[in-house]
């Protein structure tokens, strides 16, 4: 990554001395084989052990993969590009639509140890970095479910890489890779934008250690960030801008897809709840103990004075200063509605070479309570390690534990579903339709329904009446005169709801209750008859 990095000084002698702490792990070996591992394992687990289907999100955006497009409703088109060049390879199987989420968990911890190495001039704490990376309860997870976090939390770690030797080492090469990490990490998360914001913090807390390079590379850097931009932003102005509407409405804000939390003139409504469930979110999604390590990397001028501090001088404002802007953002966030718990992991990601160090130095110190927490970590690590195949084992089980009761696999379910369909066909000699009012369970019933039927989400006509991508794909948009004409007179099988919601498409309802494979509670299953498209429009 960086190619003009300045000499390291030589290290005086406690530096020296602290060598003989995890000798072993001072070349990039260790750190190699412990990601290859690690990639190794989770692709033998979802290949031949995984008995998790997939969880509602990774079904919609398989969906997407299906109908490739620039962009879509509520994200980029970046995770919808990754199925599609893995099932294309793969086919369309579980294990091929989540092994994007492997390789970016592989990316993402071999970023932060090259960021680590390059900032504190030591393999052996880029090897602890990798680590750190996976001690992240919600990295880990990341890296067995394809959602947008695992690989945009690769992309920030990239770009954390990139921006280090782009701006403190006058490396030509960092600028444009700075740029293509960060047009990645847009295509899959628009809080990506939060980055340059960090960028800019460091550079104003430490203009003096920066080293620019020729200018020509930084506008290639640039021109290269536009690359995640360009799309999304094309695809919606010729669409209405929905994706603004979309994170207006998760932001509680005037203008979204849902009401919001207060109204113009109304008093501002605060709860304190959702600011104590940030910090508690992130906590637990951070990893109950790794905080505290983070929290011992404050007491770096001590070890400076102890003369075992190799970093590069301004390493450790560089990893806070890109925390600092999404914590910061999301804390303000937190004052206007709830917050979810990945929402903002990449400032913990920024973090962990800060951690590795830490634990480094107190290992060779014999810190009692530092080596005491990076133990917890381990522990942490390990036991989500094993405990993934044990849960596994116990999801299996007719019925599962109650804990594990949302985990059960759909296709039960799905095969129950079909029954109703072929039920409904041989009743009235037409083909049944499939509609859900939650876009979750309509891409699990077309991920796992036999033949891949096309399925319709009915969410915008109900509730708070939320557009899903199923609204703008006009063969799927219940509100499109094409697919009414398509739907006419036919039944189908319904997904939640209630009959008189569902009387509203269909001349007669009758509700079934939930099936016995159903994963979740109060989700029943109806059966309609005589299709007549939206009847009425509620307000």
């Amino acid at each position: 990554m960086n190619d003009a990095t300045p000499a390291n000084p030589p290290l005086d002698p406690p530096a020296l001395a602290s060598r003989r702490t995890l000798r072993w792990a001072d070349a990039w070996w260790p750190t190699i084989a412990f990601i290859a591992a690690l990639t190794a394992a989770r692709l033998a687990f979802l290949v031949f052990f995984n008995p998790f289907t997939l969880i509602e999100d990774e079904a919609h955006y398989w969906e997407w993969s299906r109908r490739l497009g620039l962009s879509y409703y509520s994200k980029g088109p970046g995770v919808a590009w990754a199925i599609a060049a893995s099932t294309g390879l793969f086919g369309d199987t579980e294990w091929a639509v989540r092994l994007p989420a492997v390789l970016a968990s592989a990316v993402g911890s071999l970023a932060c140890a090259g960021l680590a190495r390059d900032i504190f001039r030591d393999r052996r704490v880029a090897l602890l970095a990798a680590v750190a990376y996976q001690c992240l309860p919600g990295v880990f997870v990341t890296g067995l479910f394809m959602t947008i976090d695992g690989p945009y939390l690769a992309c920030w770690a990239l770009a954390s890489w990139a921006g280090w030797n782009a701006l403190t080492a006058r490396s030509r090469f960092a600028w444009p890779a700075l740029g293509l990490a960060f047009a990645a990490g847009f295509l899959f998360k628009y809080t990506m934008v939060l980055f340059p914001l960090g960028l800019a913090v460091f550079a104003l807390v430490r203009w003096r250690h920066l080293r620019s390079a020729p200018c020509p590379w930084i506008g290639l850097g640039l021109l290269t960030a536009l690359l995640g931009v360009l799309p999304i932003g094309i695809w919606n102005a010729t669409h209405g801008w929905p994706t603004v509407r979309h994170l207006l409405g998760h932001l509680g804000l005037p203008g979204g897809d849902v009401p919001p939390t207060h109204h113009a003139g109304e008093p501002w409504r605060y709860d304190p709840v959702w600011t104590l469930e940030f910090f508690g979110l992130q906590f637990a999604a951070a990893g109950a103990v790794f905080p505290f390590v983070v929290l011992g990397f404050i007491n770096k001028r001590k070890a400076a004075r102890r003369g075992n501090a190799g970093w590069r001088a301004a390493g450790p404002a560089y990893l806070f200063a890109l925390a600092l802007p999404m914590i910061a953002f999301y804390l303000g966030v937190s004052f206007f509605t709830r917050i979810e718990a990945n929402w903002a992991m990449a400032a913990f990601v920024s973090l962990a070479p800060a951690a590795a160090w830490t634990a480094l130095d107190g290992l060779h110190r014999g810190d009692g309570p530092i080596r005491f927490v990076w133990g917890l970590c381990l522990a942490i690590l390990a036991v989500m390690v094993v405990g993934t195949p044990v849960a596994a084992a116990l999801v299996r089980r007719d019925p599962p534990p109650a804990v594990f009761a949302r985990l059960r696999p759909i296709t039960a379910f799905a095969g129950q579903a079909a029954a109703l369909g072929e039920r409904l066909g041989a009743e009235t000699g037409l083909e049944p339709a499939y509609i859900a009012i939650h876009y979750g369970r309509a891409s699990q019933m077309a991920f796992y329904l036999p033949g891949r039927p096309v399925t319709y989400a009915a969410s915008a006509h109900f509730g708070d009446g939320r557009r899903t991508q199923y609204d703008l794909w006009p063969q799927t948009d219940l509100a499109n005169p094409e697919v009414t004409e398509r739907l006419r007179g036919r039944p189908a099988v319904l997904f939640d709801g209630t009959e008189a919601d569902w009387r509203r498409f269909f001349d007669r309802v009758v509700n079934l209750g939930p099936l016995p494979g159903e994963p979740k509670k109060n989700r029943p299953v109806l059966l309609g008859y005589g299709y007549h498209g939206l009847r009425e429009a509620r307000p």
